[in-house]
């Protein structure tokens, strides 16, 4: 991927940024990039604020069903 000044990334390529899914010489030329991008710097953090989003939602998931997971097991051991 080479840095455009004249273009800009969609989305997708911003959501693999900030999951780190990104080559080494890829993260150098959209870093370029955002330099002097506007436009692709709220993308980018349109995609940190998805990602921030979507973790806390998996972590109070995971925590509901761990304090559901732990009377069920008090259940059994009682039966």
């Amino acid at each position: 991927m080479n840095a455009s000044f004249d273009r800009h990334f969609p989305a997708e390529v911003w959501e693999e940024y900030a999951l780190g899914m990104q080559s080494e010489e890829d993260c150098r030329s959209l870093e370029e990039h955002l330099l002097i991008c506007s436009a692709c710097q709220n993308l980018l953090a349109d995609a940190d604020e998805y990602i921030r989003v979507a973790k806390a939602a998996g972590s109070r998931a995971a925590g509901a069903r761990r304090r559901l997971s732990k009377p069920m097991a008090a259940a059994t051991t009682l039966a």
